[in-house]
């Protein structure tokens, strides 16, 4: 199968063609709307493409990833794709892998307003190709379905119960292909029946607990504004400032939707950036609201490793993934001092060196271990695309069968 996946970011695009199962070219825009928007691109000819743009949009970078794909020689049309597979976020009770039709895509509309991040650029795109590619398939692996493991005392809110069954208020989980990946390499390495903390960092941050692969709990909710803060997104907060800001006149709800999902966050704290490599840069250079920010991102993300710990009865290993948690070797070392109560050592060498790839940056003879890995939510989420198309395909069949049984003759 020719399957290209999609995987729009909060603040990047990562795109990667498969052939086959093997993948034949890949890219990655980053900082999306900001100043600096890069763009890397490597074709199956081994040619890579750097640039950098300003305030490059979600569709300018996908018609470059189009043309790219195509002056590679790796796409020349996009008809011969069997299936574009894409990495969605939030459909409420829409979950797991699904043909993304209009009615889909309505529910997705309806979720837009709690994950304005993620659900417009992913409506967006999938309506791109849509126009652009027709008769292409289009998949959506929500990242909600990997939580689908999460038991009742980890997904309830304290809410009347109503809420949840009338209008499905629950905790859903995001990231679900990041923190499902970890979870299949950790087995890998440690062996089964782990207790491992997945802590996938960057623009968008959670905390997943993981046993056996399996979900457990995470950090992410009912939106993917809860958890520690977000590089622009408030993360978890009390409901009764909103509600307190709203009852005096201070704020309206359409200003408070602007500043939680754009002006919170580590940039809300700091005032200079929400990528933590502009805060460390800042607070070298004497920006104490940037330290702010750096030390309440790790204070967050300490305390979810050891309340996750509590939760699953122990732990094995914690590994961090993400652009922040693959590259970040001051974060992970921020986050993880103070644990040493736990068992978890770092070794500062290891955690310096271990930038950008799989790695063990744990202290020889520490109980707990603790890992990079660069997560893959595109192979993720194209094994469930194909595994999605071979059904689809099969199931194409045994109803053209079905119809030859009961129609013979065909059509008079």
């Amino acid at each position: 199968m020719n399957i290209l996946i999609v995987n729009v970011g909060s603040t990047s695009l990562k795109y990667t063609l498969y052939h086959a199962g093997r993948p034949t070219a890949r890219g990655r825009v980053q900082r999306i709307g900001m100043a600096g928007t890069q763009l890397s691109h490597i074709a199956g000819s081994g040619v890579v493409v750097d640039m950098t743009a300003d305030h490059l949009s979600y569709e300018m970078a996908i018609r470059r990833m189009l043309a790219l794909l195509a002056e590679g020689g790796d796409l020349v049309d996009l008809s011969s794709l069997d299936a574009v597979g894409f990495k969605v976020v939030h459909g409420g009770s829409v979950t797991g892998t699904v043909r993304l039709t209009p009615q889909v895509l309505a529910e997705m509309e309806r979720f837009r307003f709690t994950a304005p991040g993620h659900n417009p650029p992913y409506i967006a795109a999938i309506r791109l190709f849509a126009r652009e590619a027709p008769t292409v398939p289009l998949v959506g692996v929500f990242e909600t379905g990997f939580h689908r493991t999460l038991p009742p005392e980890a997904y309830t809110y304290g809410v009347p119960y109503a809420w949840l069954e009338d209008y499905g208020i629950r905790r859903y989980g995001f990231h679900g292909a990041s923190h499902g990946y970890i979870g299949g390499r950790a087995a890998e390495l440690l062996g089964p029946g782990k207790r491992v903390v997945s802590c996938h960092l960057g623009g968008s941050s959670s905390v997943c607990a993981l046993v056996d692969g399996r979900s457990v709990d995470v950090s992410m909710g009912f939106s993917p504004q809860g958890g520690p803060p977000q590089s622009n997104r408030v993360g978890d907060l009390d409901a009764f400032v909103v509600l307190h800001l709203l009852k005096m006149g201070l704020k309206t709800v359409d200003g408070l939707i602007d500043e939680l999902t754009s002006s919170g966050g580590l940039k809300g704290i700091s005032g200079v950036s929400g990528d933590v490599r502009d805060l460390e840069e800042a607070a070298a250079a004497g920006d104490e609201r940037a330290r702010l920010a750096l030390d309440i991102f790790a204070y967050d993300v300490r305390k979810l490793i050891g309340a996750y710990a509590a939760a699953m009865g122990g732990l094995d290993a914690v590994v961090f993934t993400g652009g922040t948690g693959e590259n970040g070797a001051d974060m992970r070392s921020r986050i993880l001092s103070g644990l040493e109560f736990l068992g978890v050592g770092l070794d500062a060498g290891l955690n310096a060196a271990v930038v950008g790839r799989e790695g063990r940056i744990s202290a020889p003879g520490a109980p707990i271990q603790v890992w990079v890995l660069p997560t893959d939510e595109e192979q993720v989420v194209a094994g469930e695309v194909a595994a999605y198309m071979v059904a689809y395909v099969a199931a194409d069949a045994a109803a053209a069968v079905d119809q030859g049984a009961t129609n013979p003759g065909g059509d008079a």
